[in-house]
Parts: C-alpha cells; structure tokens; sequence
C-alpha cells in the first residue's frame, strides 16, 4: 500500500512535467483498483486491518476508496475538453492521494489532516475550471464554510491527545467513553461539526448549491461522489469513540434532519436549475442517510453506508447528464430544456433510469439502503413514520417532475442541431448503472 502512495506522488510530480499524460494515468487508476481488489478482498474484515504504521483499512474504508478511484475514473472519461491541462491532471491526482489517506488513516489527527488538504484541489478545480465569474464566491463559500467548522475538532483533537496521550482511533474507541474534558454537548456538537458541515446537515447546506453551480462536471462529481462521503466517514468514526454522548443527543438531530428532508424536498419542487435541484436532492439522501447513523446500530450504520455508495453511483450520473444538457444548449434551466425526447430518445432513456433510481425503484442499492433505513427509524420511534411517509412521497414528486420537464412539453425549434451521440457519454453513464442495479446480488459482501 505505501508503494501505492508513492507511485501516486510520483505521478503528480510528473504530470507537471510530461504533456499529454492523461492516458498513462488513467490507466494506471485502473491498475490501482485491481491492485487494491486482490491485496485486500481477501483479507477484509470489519475490524481495522494494519497496513503501515498509521494507516489502517476496514469495510468502510475499502467501500469507499474503491468508489473514490471510480468516481475519479470516470471524470478522466468525459473531461475530455480540460484533459491535457497539466495543472488539472495534477489536482486529480492530490485529490485522489487525499482521499484515499484519510479514508486509511487510523491517527485522528493525520485524518483531519488530509480531510482539510482534499479541500485544496476541490476549491481550485471550481475556481479554475468553473463557468462563470461567480465561481470565486461559491469557492470562498465552501472553504469558509468548511475551515470554520472544523478549527474546533482540531482544538479537540490536541485536548485528547494531551489526556490520553494517544490519538489513533482504535485505541480511543475504548479510552473516550468516559472523557469529562469540557461540557458534554459542547464536546459532542464541536466534534461532530466539522462533518455535519461536510456532509452538509439541514441548515448548513447552504454552500453545496453554490459549489454545485459554479463547478465543473468533474467537480460536481466528485463533491456529490466521494466528498460528501468524507462527511459520513468521519461522523461514524466520531460518534463510535463517543457513544454516551451519541446516545443522549443524538435524537435531536434525527429530527431535524426528517425535518429538513420534507423542507428540501418541498424546496427542488420549486427549482428551475437543474444543477441545483440535484444538488439538493443530495442534500435531501444525506439527510435520510445521517438519521439513520445517528441511531448508532449496527444494522443502521450498515444502511447507510449502503445508502452512501448508491448515492454515489447516482448522483455522479445525473450531473452527467446535466452537463450534457449544458454542453448543447448552454443553459442548465428546466424552460429551455424541454421536449428533448424527441430528439435524443436514447439519453432520455438514461434520464428515466436515473431519475428511478433517484426515488428508490426497487432492487437499486438506493431502495435497498432505504427500506433498511426506514426500518432502523421505525425501531427507534413508530411517531416517525408520518415524516417518513411525506419525505418519500415528495422524492418521488421531484424526480417525476425532473424527468417530465425535461422530455415533455413544447421543443425549441432552435436546439434541432445541437444535439449528436457520443458512445463515451453512453459508457459513463452504463458504468455507473450497473453497479447501482446489480449489487444487490453481492449483498453479503456488507455482512
């Protein structure tokens, strides 16, 4: 594995050097996923395994570095306009190397660490490939956004290692439990900030739009792909070395994240954007997804992890589709993009599939994910049921009502000759589909 690390860095200093690398990279990503699918498949468990000193692996740690070198293949797939620019292939590779350390980090200061350096490429991917003049606000929106919440979990981070004298997470799963180093809510609401903010929680979405908007296709991959799952990483991890206090708050924020979820669900119904309303209707999945881990059972946490890594093949999928809106028409609004059915029947049909997919049609790792959700609330509360009921009802409302408005109503006469086939959007789009269909035949592979 640290020969895998090296072999990454290497890369992005070459990258700097060596023109056209594109190819060579992208084929080198896919060497990584079958290196790392027979060092490690073999020997998974759901404890921590050693790799090197602090760096560790577990079954959530394996999901989701696996789903961070897909998402970051398939940007090279369709990022063909910005592929040979060096200083793009080079934010690539410091984002992969990034995510994959904090996903491996068993020291929770070196996994604060790389969770704040895979900011650094995702803020210059939208400020140096974004469309428009705004991009600058919407990166300052997410760094403030994000550097804020976190500078008190590293404040925490120095408390306990000054208590405990020891920081790596699978020694403080069982030293924490018993921490009296400031007020309870105060050490449970900092610690868990910075990721509530990440993932984003209902209330503090608000720079996920922007972000969304302002950034490149590939940036709006990776921010709904793999990013939002750092949030979700780093909150398992967090609430596991703090369980009594999981288990006395925690209720708060299931309700509110409910809440939220028939708020922002109420709210794509109104959106004219289609970016926007996609970006939200992440924003409506991690609700869901975060009330299920706040409930801190085994069975719940699976659930969303499950959730995490549909999420992750899904809403990848529908910015591609967006973007290929966008690359035609040069307008991202529901007015303009009507009646496209007509035109490109075949892409409508991957609208279609994604849009169900979106809403939980059976047998999709999103309706799986969903059904065990719904069954880990349940257990906590039947009074829930009605915030449940609403919030799928809604789901499906603003996913019917994106793929109607885009397939039906009056064409504009002028968009005749923009649009043409390109099998590689095909591919892309097929890559993502079938994982997101079929996994739920490998569903052992979560036991």
């Amino acid at each position: 594995m640290m020969k895998l690390y090296l072999f990454l860095i290497m890369l992005m200093i070459s990258s700097l050097m060596i023109k056209n690398l594109y190819m060579y990279m992208y084929m080198f990503i896919m060497l990584m996923i079958m290196m790392l699918l027979f060092i490690i498949l073999n020997n998974l468990n759901n404890q921590f395994m050693s790799i090197y000193n602090w760096l560790g692996m577990d079954l959530m740690s394996y999901v989701l570095i696996i789903l961070s070198i897909f998402i970051i293949s398939l940007m090279y797939m369709i990022s063909n306009k910005i592929l040979n620019n060096k200083m793009f292939n080079l934010l690539m590779m410091m984002l992969l190397l990034s995510l994959m350390l904090s996903f491996n980090s068993m020291n929770y200061f070196m996994f604060y660490l790389f969770f704040e350096i895979s900011l650094i490429p995702t803020f210059l991917l939208i400020t140096m490939f974004g469309y428009q003049p705004e991009r600058l606000n919407a990166g300052m929106y997410m760094m403030l956004y994000t550097l804020f919440a976190s500078l008190p979990l590293l404040l925490i981070i120095f408390m306990l290692f000054y208590k405990y004298n020891s920081i790596m997470m699978f020694m403080l799963f069982n030293l924490i439990y018993n921490i009296n180093l400031i007020n309870s809510f105060i050490f449970y609401f900092f610690m868990l900030f910075a990721f509530l903010v990440k993932l984003p929680m209902f209330m503090y979405h608000m720079w996920l739009p922007k972000a969304h908007v302002e950034a490149p296709v590939s940036g709006s991959m990776i921010l709904a792909g793999v990013m939002l799952k750092l949030g979700g990483y780093g909150l398992i991890r967090s609430m596991s070395m703090m369980m009594k206090y999981s288990v006395k708050y925690n209720w708060m924020l299931i309700i509110l994240n409910l809440m939220g979820m028939i708020l922002l669900s109420m709210l794509c119904l109104r959106q004219i954007d289609l970016k926007v309303l996609v970006a939200y209707s992440s924003v409506v999945h991690m609700s869901m997804m975060l009330s299920s881990m706040m409930l801190m059972l085994t069975f719940s946490k699976y659930s969303s992890i499950i959730m995490m890594l549909g999420h992750g093949f899904c809403s990848p999928a529908m910015f591609m589709l967006v973007n290929f809106f966008y690359e035609r028409t040069c307008s991202r609004n529901l007015l303009i993009n009507k009646g496209l059915i007509n035109l490109f029947p075949s892409m409508m049909f991957m609208w279609f599939m994604f849009c169900i997919m979106n809403m939980g049609v059976p047998l999709s790792l999103n309706f799986i994910s969903e059904l065990f959700i719904m069954f880990s609330l349940l257990s906590f509360s039947k009074n829930l049921i009605l915030f449940l009921i609403i919030s799928m009802l809604l789901s499906a409302m603003y996913s019917m009502y994106l793929f109607i408005s885009i397939n039906h109503g009056q064409m504009n006469l002028l968009m005749k000759n923009l649009f043409n086939n390109k099998m590689l959007e095909f591919h892309s789009l097929i890559i993502l589909l079938i994982p997101l269909n079929f996994f739920f035949l490998k569903m052992d592979f979560m036991i």
